[in-house]
């Protein structure tokens, strides 16, 4: 008895803890917002017995409707027609739960009616078709009927929390609904990842977190070293292949211009006064460092045993990279501004390297990729 009510307590704070109560105002009856405006009355007026007693009459009379509309109904799915069944003992049990808080009323009619039995035994029976239904597609032994028997099993487990061996049943669902995807070491183009400055497969490795990361239902992502270690098997592979990979070298290339302006230098005395203008003339001589590099990540991902693709594309990118800086000889009033704004361009003496060019494309690239995956490749 005790463990009974321990695990009504349970239940009801799952119900009302999650806005339970205003999720069961749309099922109230006439009969039933008679009783809840009673209730108010009493508690007001809580001597008065004869809307006690109208009180009594009217949770009466809403416990035996909501007893008519609890019975089964056919057609429905394993288990649903029970939790129809709980929903209709809640709306009674919230006004029952108001009832037994009211002492005048519970002195006068103690024998009123309780639906939390009622309401137990629909979620034992609707607990016993989801986890029987659950069992009987656990036995087709395939990924897809273990993803409906996970279903029916977390079906179960809400009805009635711990039902049976739900707990082991689910562990066990999930793990044969597990769609395990293996991604391949990545293909630098012909070169080892050490070749571009990495330590390690990074992408390879960030692959695998970030998409174990995505929570894609009943899949999951391994390198071949950590499948090799559990001793599985993959269901569908991952394969990266960098078909180009270019970093340029730094070019260098040398430029000059002249720039020839006539500037007002001042005015002559005459009546009325001539602008007197100077011709000023200067020679710009740039410097230009430049390099074009790029890289195409193809991504090919397959099934294992049907080789059918569930995505195979190509995502490039490409990074121009350049600095330019001037200097001038003659009269700076010659000038453009945009002249004057290469005068102050800033200028590194050391452009990025090969590694740094490297590690940006790749990230460029693996970014679309992942970008695409999540915008609906399908494991």
């Amino acid at each position: 008895m005790k463990c009974w009510r321990i695990l009504y307590a349970i239940l009801a704070f799952l119900v009302l803890g999650c806005g339970g109560s205003g999720r069961l105002n749309k099922y109230y009856t006439e009969e039933d917002r008679a009783v809840l405006d009673l209730i108010t009355q009493v508690k007001k007026e809580p001597t008065d017995k004869a809307s006690i007693r109208l009180l009594s009459d009217a949770y009466e009379a809403a416990f035996q409707k909501r007893a008519r509309m609890a019975q089964p109904y056919a057609g429905s799915q394993a288990g649903d027609q029970y939790m129809q069944q709980v929903r209709e003992w809640q709306v009674v049990g919230q006004m029952y739960e108001q009832i037994q808080a009211i002492p005048q009323v519970v002195k006068q009619f103690p024998g009123l009616p309780d639906p939390r039995p009622q309401e137990q035994l629909a979620r034992q029976q609707a607990a016993e078709q989801y986890y029987q239904a659950g069992r009987a597609y656990m036995g087709y032994n395939t990924r897809q009927q273990a993803q409906q028997a996970y279903d029916f099993f977390e079906k179960a487990n809400k009805a009635w929390p711990g039902y049976k061996d739900v707990n082991q049943q689910l562990q066990l669902a999930a793990e044969r609904a597990l769609t395990r995807v293996l991604v391949n070491p990545v293909n630098y183009n012909r070169y080892g990842f050490g070749y571009w400055g990495f330590q390690n497969d990074w992408l390879q490795q960030q692959m695998v977190r970030d998409l174990n990361a995505r929570a894609f239902r009943n899949v999951r992502f391994f390198t071949e070293w950590e499948l090799r270690a559990q001793q599985l098997v993959p269901d569908k592979i991952v394969d990266l292949d960098f078909v180009e990979l270019f970093v340029d070298r730094v070019h260098a290339e040398r430029r000059q211009y002249e720039r020839v302006k006539n500037i007002k230098t001042g005015e002559t005395k005459s009546k009325p006064p001539q602008p007197v203008y100077t011709t000023v003339r200067a020679t710009v001589f740039v410097e230009r460092q430049y390099m074009t590099s790029y890289a195409t990540l193809e991504c090919r991902i397959y099934d294992r045993l049907s080789n059918q693709n569930s995505l195979y594309d190509r995502f490039p990118e490409r990074i121009n990279w350049t600095q330019e800086r001037a200097r001038f000889t003659g009269d700076r009033r010659a000038l453009e501004p945009a002249d004057i704004a290469l005068l102050n361009n800033r200028w590194n003496d050391y452009p990025p390297t090969r590694e740094q060019i490297a590690d940006q494309l790749i990230r460029a690239t693996y970014q679309q990729l992942l970008s695409r995956i999540n915008s609906g490749v399908s494991f």
